[in-house]
């Protein structure tokens, strides 16, 4: 009865220790992956030496050769279906030598989470109470994203305030958070930009890309009362759907249980969620009005979550789809269709209407 009893309790220990070693062979792949997911989308300094170790190679067969792309500004390297960045060199380099030969003055405030945040103030000629936030996407600056139509909004009478956002430029931070920590900053700017007027001002928000989610998901706080319309140019919905798009198109990996395992390392390490914020769910309160504008034909970012903040949102609202752009290029696709907008838009809210 005891030998019987031993060979059982043998066959149970075999058994639990066969488990531990599938349930490894398992979960290091998942980390891996994971921890590569995280690096490359959320550090700033997202150098993966511990991921060319060659005991980890084999699990990134298939994702290392996607890397350099990711770093170095997706949109520019990554094949599009319209007309991307490629496109246009010699107009945003224009762009950015106009914004650079102008006087302008360097501003740092300090974040609610204890980062030095840094912009660049350009005044407008002449007297003007009206003044534009510019808010970049990921692993860019306003000089890249917004490079054709800084000139622009400047003639139009806009004093403008250009800031680099969090672990991005010349402001500090170690993690891009997607709009999720961004939206805090952008409040500040905000008040800011209201005390410098002594609160005799009308405030607007334009954001491309992350800029474009941040705008929106800071729609959500309370915002000074001096804002008063939004641009959000190919904003995504959440970092989630965002991140469920790039690995399905980008890498063909399945949301489970790569992306839940790369929330988890986020939320122990950046402190945040993937889900944490949605544009959607800031729209269904949103009192702002809001021109949304997307590439008819950008890869990165679906048309197709702009249309369901449009659809979302509960201010007044206004929609325009440049079909030929891809990701973050309508202004310089259609520049007339896109100026033309922009303009009766602001004009209309410019005085709270």
């Amino acid at each position: 009865m005891e030998l019987r009893k031993g060979k059982e309790n043998g066959c149970w220990t075999k058994g639990v220790r066969s488990l531990c070693i599938a349930s490894a062979f398992f979960i290091l792949p998942v980390y891996v992956v994971a921890r590569l997911l995280f690096k490359i989308a959320v550090v700033r300094d997202n150098e993966i030496t511990f991921f060319k170790h060659p005991a980890v190679r084999f699990f990134m067969d298939g994702i290392g050769g996607k890397i350099d792309a990711i770093k170095n500004n997706r949109t520019e390297e990554q094949p599009e279906s319209g007309m991307g960045f490629k496109c246009f060199r010699q107009e945003m380099e224009a762009g950015k030598a106009w914004f650079l030969s102008q006087k302008k003055e360097r501003i740092t405030i300090t974040s609610f989470d204890g980062l030095k945040l840094a912009a660049y103030y350009l005044p407008a000629e002449g007297d003007s109470d009206k003044v534009m936030i510019l808010m970049h996407g990921y692993r860019n600056n306003g000089l890249g994203d917004f490079s054709g139509l800084v000139e622009f909004y400047h003639g139009m009478g806009y004093h403008l305030l250009v800031p680099h956002q969090r672990s991005h430029g010349e402001s500090e931070g170690s993690y891009i958070c997607y709009g999720v920590k961004e939206r805090y900053d952008l409040k500040q700017w905000a008040e800011y930009v209201v005390s410098r007027f002594e609160g005799k001002c009308s405030v607007f928000f334009s954001g491309i890309s992350m800029g474009g989610a941040t705008v929106l998901m800071a729609t959500d706080l309370e915002l000074p009362s001096q804002v008063k319309a939004i641009i959000a140019d190919c904003a995504f919905t959440s970092p989630w759907d965002t991140f469920s798009h790039v690995m399905k198109m980008d890498y063909h990996l399945p949301k489970f249980p790569f992306l839940y395992a790369a929330d988890y390392v986020c939320r122990k390490r950046a402190g945040f969620r993937f889900k944490e914020c949605s544009t959607i769910s800031c729209m269904k309160k949103n009192k702002i009005p809001v021109l949304f504008i997307h590439g008819g034909r950008d890869t990165f970012v679906p048309t197709e979550m702009s249309y369901k903040n449009y659809e979302a949102c509960a201010a007044p609202k206004e929609i325009l789809i440049v079909d030929q752009a891809a990701h973050g290029t309508s202004n310089l696709v259609e520049p007339e269709a896109y100026r033309s907008t922009v303009i009766e838009f602001m004009e209309k809210w410019t005085n709270g209407n």
